[in-house]
């Protein structure tokens, strides 16, 4: 099957069809595009993974916050939000760290 390409994406075409500007017609699709199609699946789940977990601790944090702002919390629960906060700090950080987007190193979700 033929193909129209371009430097992020491709669609099968039949024989005699336009391509669109921009695009290139080509018989078979080449390693580089596939390759960086597939690398950019993995970057959009980790980043899907990552605003997920970043939600999960923004919503842990968010009614220890207001304790902590109006100082009405206790011990227990100043120590929860900051093991939250430091959470979500390490969670900013993960694409930097090795194995990102492939093996996302997460870091441990603090106990509720």
């Amino acid at each position: 099957m033929p193909y129209a390409i371009t430097e992020t994406g491709w669609r099968g075409i039949e024989e005699g069809w336009a391509v669109d500007p921009g695009e290139t017609y080509v018989e078979e699709l080449p390693d580089w595009l596939t390759q960086k199609v597939a690398v950019d699946e993995l970057v959009r789940d980790a980043k899907a993974s990552l605003s997920g977990l970043v939600q999960e601790a923004n919503t842990a944090i968010s009614p220890l916050q207001a304790g902590v702002d109006l100082e009405e919390i206790s011990d227990a629960d100043r120590n929860r939000w900051k093991a939250w906060k430091r959470y979500l700090i390490a969670l900013s950080k993960t694409p930097e760290r090795e194995g990102w987007p492939a093996n996302p190193d997460w870091p441990e979700t603090p106990e509720s």
